[in-house]
Formats: structure tokens, C-alpha cells, sequence
């Protein structure tokens, strides 16, 4: 009689994972085609952003009234409207792949300076009750100005990965230096700092990096206008 040897259920463990040495070129691999694929999106970021602006860098309006006149002393290059770049940090461990990708996008300064002296210029009669005819100089020091696409996430065993895609902008604050002038004679000096309301924006799922940039760029004209009108209302308080 032929005896039948149950089906064993037995795994063996050890061809679950991947031989470390695999590991290593998968991994390499990855890190290889995300450089490759870099420098790429980096130009069509900057080449979409130029698009969003008409390809012109914004310029001063000349003011018959120069009773307020709003300044810049950060400089910036009349032909480019952005300078994007791909950096990479990654953490290798034995059973652990940890990084994070970023385009860093930055902005020429011309189109922060522009969006905060717009609103600053309307809300110029506000101002021009505190002036009692004196003449008030504005200059623009510091503006947010940049912003990043971001790929965080790991990697365990090659089994499990987790991704976290968001929109991290310039966290800097606003600072504007002011002089109020009698006669052509400096009267009072001072300097305003704002604090930035600018918070990381979550991806959606199907976003593409085109819809993430399109979308910063209205939330910070937003964000700008609403900051240049805290502007305003700290010279009206100090004035």
C-alpha cells in the first residue's frame, strides 16, 4: 500500500525577502532614475511658472502722488521669473529606506514686492489721514519667495512603502522698513515685521505637479495681499 505524505505548509522564510544585494540595486536604481528625471521637471516648473506671469518680470508703476512711495531693497533678475532645483536626502538602514525629494521653486522677488506694494497703494487713503501731509517711505526688506513640491516617505523591506506629497512654501516673515519725512527732514523711522500665515498644502491624489504650483501661486498672491494689509495696519496703530 502506497502511503501518501500530506502537502506540507511549510514556508520557507528565507525567499521572502530579497537578497541583500538586490536590495542594494533596487535602490540604486530608484536614486538613478529620479536624478535623471530631475534637471527635466525642474526646467518645465520654471518654464510654467514664466507662463503664469506672461513671461515678464513685474515692474514698478509710476505714481503721479508721491506722497507714498513703496521701495525694495531685496535684489532680483530682470529675466528670470524662477530658479528651480531638485535636491534628494536619503537614509539607507538594514530593513529601512527613508526619503525626501523636493523641486524648490523660487520665485523672482519682483513678483512678492509687486503683489504686496499693489495693496499696499490701495489702501493709500488710509494712510494719507495719518500723514498730515508728510511724505511716507516704504521699503520692502524681506518677502517669502519660494516654495517646494515634496516626496517624503519609506521604504520597509521593499514590501512596504508609504508616501507623503505636499506643498511646503517659505516660511519667512515680511519686513518692511518705513521713514516719515517733514520737509524733506527723516521725522520718525521704524520697521514692521509680519508674521507668515503660509501653511504646507497637502496633494491631492491625482495632482499633478502643474495643478500644485498653479494652486501656490493663487494661494500666496492671497496670502500676500492679506499680509500687506496687516501692513498697513501696523503703520496706521505706529503712526
Amino acid at each position: 500500500m502506497k502511503i501518501v505524505q500530506p502537502y506540507s505548509y511549510l514556508v520557507n522564510t528565507k525567499k521572502l525577502f530579497m537578497p541583500k544585494q538586490n536590495v542594494f540595486k533596487v535602490i540604486a536604481y530608484f536614486i538613478l532614475l529620479s536624478s535623471l528625471t530631475s534637471c527635466h521637471i525642474a526646467q518645465k516648473m520654471d518654464a510654467y511658472v514664466a507662463s503664469q506671469f506672461n513671461n515678464k518680470v513685474p515692474k514698478p508703476d509710476k505714481r503721479a502722488d508721491s506722497t507714498i512711495i513703496v521701495n525694495s531693497s531685496i535684489p532680483s533678475d530682470p529675466n528670470e521669473l524662477s530658479h528651480t532645483v531638485k535636491t534628494s536626502k536619503n537614509l539607507f538602514l538594514l530593513l529601512y529606506w527613508k526619503y525626501d525629494y523636493r523641486h524648490t521653486c523660487t520665485l523672482n522677488p519682483a513678483i512678492g514686492v509687486d503683489y504686496l506694494r499693489k495693496t499696499i497703494y490701495q489702501q493709500s487713503n488710509k494712510l494719507k489721514q495719518k500723514l498730515n501731509g508728510q511724505q511716507l517711505e516704504l521699503t520692502i526688506e524681506q518677502v517669502p519667495g519660494s516654495f517646494a513640491i515634496v516626496d517624503k516617505g519609506a521604504v520597509v523591506l521593499l514590501l512596504v512603502q508609504w508616501d507623503k506629497f505636499y506643498v511646503e512654501p517659505d516660511f519667512k516673515n515680511i519686513i518692511v522698513s518705513y521713514k516719515l519725512l517733514k520737509d524733506g527732514v527723516e521725522a520718525r523711522s521704524g520697521k514692521i515685521n509680519i508674521d507668515n500665515i503660509q501653511r504646507n498644502k497637502p496633494m491631492g491624489f491625482f495632482q499633478s505637479w502643474k495643478g500644485a504650483t498653479s494652486q501656490f501661486l493663487g494661494r500666496y498672491n492671497a496670502d500676500l495681499t492679506e499680509m500687506s494689509r496687516a501692513i498697513v495696519n501696523k503703520l496706521l496703530a505706529e503712526l
